[in-house]
């Protein structure tokens, strides 16, 4: 019963959350909404806790009436001190959440503002907050809670354009957000069944992680990896000094060892460093929201292998993390780090263009004696060897005994990415030189478009791991010498052999089949030839009735915008498949590999697509997807209008015949000045459904021709596959 309370007040919640998303959608999009919402969330929750504190302090003595949030101001200042000291801050009565909220919806409730000028609070709800946020991080100044406050508010921008274009607009918007955080029944902070506000937490996070692509995956950690990573540092383990991340992101990770140890089971705090301000700042919200308490933690921000901020408090006995992959950092540019004795005792710095083992020499310099650190990385790393370095760390970790386990996970289990990522787990206290090595790259339920670990998915990988169990095509427990015969190389293939899943296929039943698909396959061209057809007609009687006059034909000029790529071009030519962002090319090889560089992106999707023009050949693509561009050659072109349908446009380009004579910018010297028919929009829209359907199906029939190509490959190695006679 206790459990589906719980999963009733979840479904509850999630809905209320997606109710204001639908609310405010289309006004503050993607991650800039997650922050108002996640602040918004803060404020009450952060009101609420201070709120529950005092009043259960009254009650208990004797006081049972007793509600702060309706004491008036000049009561409340006088605990005041107390309260900073106790719980890290301080609110006014009037300006807690629940207060402010009810002022929102009275059209002539007031404030007072820092000039003690009476206004109304719908016509100034912006200037009430601002106000009520700045106090808030204020009441901790001079306290030893000033740090865990200091610019918590900074990226819930109060006046900002993405709420409306007018302050009205923005009021109004605001209301709304108060309104949706105050409907969500999160409970009593005490009494709720759930871990509410951080449950809620958790859900944003990954709903504006799966929607935002690669950008989402930066900030959030999937929670089936966290809790695999946390499980594996904590086996046979029932509490922990301290817990560390030197790359917490929104920490994710960090919390997870409080869910799966208990409250208690972290005796002396959280610690992490994060580069990025705005994650800095959710991950400091994320503890409050999960009551941990301003003196249990210590986030920074701040660049980690070059300014580590938590000299004072390492080691760690439990480090958790999953570092940006593969990206550039000093490295031997900068002559103070090979004697740094967190890199020094490798004798080389990792490669200036892939920092991953900076980040595991880090956070084994900072590993406890009695400590694990599991940590996220791609499985390249394992047996890259276009480097000096790389090999000569994986010996040293090796030859000092410090690998005790490499994972290889599932692909696409993070948002953003579909690209495969191992598990390294490091001890400092071996109690033998062996390795474990296990291929999990098929423990995984499908969860909409991405992977996911299930709960057996984790207990089956954490029970090989501490089992040390040899299971065929699933894990080998490795010796020093087989690695050392190796060459140190630590990808789990090498030492666990893959299981050939190739089916094998009856040739009768293969003949069927492919009867089948030429029976399908002539459907699929009859039906091109219906839409073609329906098509004509279905457009021939809309030109006679709407345009029997003919059309006006405008130039491409007039109805497109051009954006001329600066940072979106890609400053290397090193591509890898294991790398998320496409490169593209508007030539016919369109993506011509992928890259690691995380700055400059092109944000194209399916509600704001791009058309991609290559200024040199004059060949476009549709691009509804993230990406960068190879040159300044392509263009980005966007509509300039709203009654021309620009996937018509689109087509409408495609049916231009250019042949460019010269190696030359063509779109603004000619391209530019073509002209294509502008039917009336119903037109358009019909033209466009046309030739969907039409490429759609012409798709069908390519994915069948590409799929018995590949059919061919299986079968002919099914039926080339000879036993060889024993020799006599």
């Amino acid at each position: 019963m206790a459990i589906d309370k719980k999963e009733q007040e979840r479904e509850e919640l999630h809905r209320a959350i997606w109710a204001i998303a639908d609310e405010l959608r289309g006004a503050v999009d993607g991650w800039d909404f997650k922050n108002y919402v996640l602040g918004t969330m803060f404020y009450r929750y952060i009101s609420e806790n201070l709120t529950s504190y005092v009043n259960q302090g009254e009650i208990e003595a004797g006081n049972k009436n007793f509600d702060y949030a309706k004491l008036s101001d000049s009561e409340a200042e006088e605990a005041r001190v107390g309260l900073v000291e106790e719980k890290g801050f301080f609110i006014l009565p009037s300006e807690l959440f629940c207060n402010v909220y009810k002022k929102s919806k009275d059209k002539d409730a007031t404030f007072f503002d820092r000039e003690k000028k009476e206004k109304n609070v719908k016509d100034n709800l912006n200037e009430l907050l601002e106000m009520i946020f700045t106090n808030i991080e204020n009441s901790a100044k001079g306290s030893l809670s000033e740090a865990s406050f200091l610019g918590l508010f900074d990226d819930f921008d109060v006046n900002s354009n993405k709420l409306g274009s007018t302050v009205a607009k923005r009021n109004e918007r605001l209301g709304k957000l108060l309104e949706g955080i105050a409907n969500m029944n999160l409970g009593a902070v005490q009494n709720h069944n759930i871990d509410a506000f951080g449950d809620a937490y958790e859900y944003l996070m990954a709903m504006y992680a799966s929607n935002a692509g690669k950008s989402g995956g930066e900030f959030f950690t999937p929670a089936g990896v966290s809790e695999l990573l946390t499980r594996l540092g904590t086996v046979g383990k029932k509490k922990v000094n301290k817990v560390y991340d030197p790359a917490c992101g929104s920490g994710s990770l960090l919390l997870k060892a409080e869910k799966i140890l208990g409250r208690e089971g972290v005796s002396s705090g959280f610690f992490g460093q994060e580069i990025n301000i705005t994650t800095y700042n959710l991950c400091r919200i994320n503890m409050f929201l999960h009551d941990i308490g301003f003196d249990k933690f210590d986030i920074e921000c701040e660049d980690t292998l070059i300014n580590p901020q938590h000299w004072d408090y390492e080691p760690f006995e439990l480090i958790v993390s999953n570092p940006p992959y593969s990206i550039k950092w000093d490295g031997d540019d900068n002559p103070l780090l090979i004697n740094d004795p967190r890199f020094s005792p490798a004798g080389v710095l990792a490669p200036k263009k892939n920092a991953d083992f900076a980040f595991i020499m880090h956070s084994l310099s900072w590993l406890a004696a009695n400590g694990v650190a599991a940590i996220v990385c791609l499985p390249g790393i394992f047996s890259r060897n276009n480097n000096k370095a790389e090999p000569k760390i994986r010996q040293y970790l090796v030859e000092n005994n410090y690998v005790d386990s490499i994972i290889l996970l599932p692909e696409n289990l993070f948002f953003g990415t579909p690209i495969q990522t191992s598990i390294m787990v490091m001890k400092k206290g071996k109690t033998d030189s062996k390795t474990i090595f296990i291929d999990a790259s098929e423990e995984y339920i499908k969860d909409g478009n991405n992977n996911k670990l299930s709960e057996e998915n984790i207990k089956r990988i954490v029970d090989v791991y501490s089992s040390r169990e040899e299971i065929e095509y699933f894990s080998h427990v490795a010796s020093y010498d087989e690695i050392e015969a190796a060459k140190f190389d630590l990808s789990v293939s090498t030492y666990v052999k893959t299981k050939d899943r190739r089916k094998k296929i009856n040739i009768s039943e293969l003949n069927e089949e492919l009867e089948a698909i030429v029976t399908e396959s002539d459907k699929l061209r009859g039906r091109i030839q219906e839409v073609v057809n329906s098509g004509e007609s279905i457009i021939s009687s809309m030109i006679e009735e709407l345009c029997p006059d003919g059309v006006d034909y405008l130039k491409l000029d007039d109805l497109l915008d051009y954006e001329q790529p600066t940072k979106y071009i890609v400053s290397s030519t090193e591509y890898d498949d294991s790398y998320e962002t496409p490169v593209l090319t508007a030539g016919q090889s369109f993506i011509l590999g992928y890259t690691n560089e995380e700055d400059g992106h092109y944000m194209a999707s399916e509600e704001n697509p791009v058309i991609i023009f290559d200024d040199f050949t004059t060949n476009s693509h549709w691009v509804d997807f993230e990406f960068k561009v190879k040159s300044s050659a392509m263009k980005m072109l966007t509509p300039k209008r709203k009654d021309v349908d620009f996937r018509y446009v689109y087509y409408a380009m495609s049916n231009i015949f250019f042949e460019p004579g010269t190696h030359a910018r063509h779109w603004i010297s000619i391209y530019s000045q073509f002209k294509v028919p502008v039917p009336p929009i119903e037109i358009q829209r019909e033209i466009v459904k046309a030739l969907d359907n039409f490429t759609r199906l012409s798709s069908k029939l390519s994915e069948e021709l590409s799929y018995r190509e590949k059919q061919y490959e299986h079968y002919k190695n099914v039926l080339l596959k000879f036993k060889e006679c024993e020799k006599k």
